[in-house]
């Protein structure tokens, strides 16, 4: 009964306190254009055309988008968000928003029970109030997949670290759909499974720990059976990342190239911070959390430091590692803490509506 209150008490504080967080942000759109115009951005243009006309078998022939096609972009987002277009008739880019803002409060409900279950059993207010108000959360309220993949993300790590197979198994399909590293996300949490079956010598919790990554390749092989389909390449989705400039290859490649040539140091920043919190969350014992985030990181880092700090800082995971930085700070520090990531979450969010290339 105790923990049936618990558990209502973190609901009620998450649904405030990403209520004010959503209400803060859309309050700062005002002066830039807008909710929709002002938050639709760079990939938000691309979820916006699936949206409006599904994926197109060819490449686009207008100047801005000579060569390229959408294939890059899983379909579950985009999906999702057209359907509520056609059952609202709202704009594509207001159904994506409407989408992602909704889902925002799972996220944050889901995510806090998960911390406090597995991380944090004391400071979970801490967390909800992070991930809520902090730069971290910028990716959470626009059209971006963000979101959705994060949600399903936590849900996958709750169910295995719960036992609980059925639904681990459909959110592993449904993750696989949301963006090319749903996969490793799954893998991740299988090898965790069938390695703690290893331990205690478990054949049949052995053989449950490997379904979770069939079903994630049933939902990766369903989008390249379409892509097959439509226009003739399964993996059209990573050729045409490679066409471009996200080719893969060793990671240090890319940091290295950065520094050299002086781009993108933005994103060599990101990678040294990441770096530094992967070994905290190691030591914070974390590992199912910082394994998943690692995986991540060096996947993501494989193809270059572009978008790198949206990969890992606007993951949920990171957040709960990051929160751990506040286990042994007194009440002072941690309030000056909040306040100063507060600030930043309101100057991350006007950067965006300036189109600023740092957060892209």
């Amino acid at each position: 009964m105790k923990n049936i209150l618990k558990s209502d008490k973190i609901l009620f504080f998450s649904f405030i306190i990403s209520a004010l967080s959503l209400v803060i942000f859309d309050l700062e759109t005002i002066p830039f254009g807008g909710l929709t115009y002002s938050t639709c951005k760079w990939d938000c243009l691309w979820y916006r055309d699936i949206i409006l006309h599904g994926y197109q078998p060819d490449t686009y022939l207008s100047l801005r988008h000579m060569g390229f096609a959408a294939w890059p972009f899983f379909p579950l987002f985009p999906g999702l968000a057209a359907c509520i277009r056609y059952l609202t008739g709202l704009s594509a880019e207001a159904s994506a928003l409407l989408l992602n803002q909704t889902l925002f409060f799972f996220l944050v409900a889901i995510s806090a029970l998960y911390y406090r279950k597995f991380v944090d059993s004391q400071k979970y207010a801490l967390f909800i109030l992070v991930l809520c108000l902090s730069p971290f959360a910028l990716w959470y309220k626009i059209q971006y997949t963000e979101c959705i993949y994060g949600a399903l993300m936590v849900c996958i790590a709750y169910f295995t670290r719960d036992r609980r197979y059925i639904p681990l198994f459909i959110c592993s399909f449904l993750e696989t759909l949301t963006r090319p590293t749903g996969i490793l996300v799954v893998g991740t949490c299988s090898a965790y499974l069938m390695i703690d079956a290893l331990r205690t010598r478990n054949l049949n919790a052995f053989l449950n720990g490997g379904f979770p990554v069939m079903a994630g390749s049933l939902g990766l092989s369903v989008y390249m059976l379409y892509l097959y389909y439509l226009t003739g390449d399964a993996m059209a989705f990573s050729h045409m990342q490679s066409s471009w400039g996200r080719a893969f290859g060793f990671p240090g490649k890319w940091i290295i190239e950065a520094i050299i040539h002086g781009r993108r140091i933005n994103g060599v920043i990101a990678a040294f911070i990441s770096m530094f919190f992967l070994y905290y969350g190691f030591r914070k014992r974390m590992y199912l959390e910082t394994s998943i985030l690692t995986v991540t990181f060096l996947f993501a880092l494989s193809s270059g430091v572009l978008s790198l700090h949206r990969f890992i800082f606007g993951n949920p995971l990171f957040v709960m590692i990051f929160c751990r930085i506040f286990d042994n700070k007194s009440q002072k520090v941690t309030n000056y803490s909040l306040l100063i990531l507060f600030i930043l979450g309101l100057i991350a969010a006007y950067m965006w509506f300036n189109d600023s290339h740092y957060l892209f």
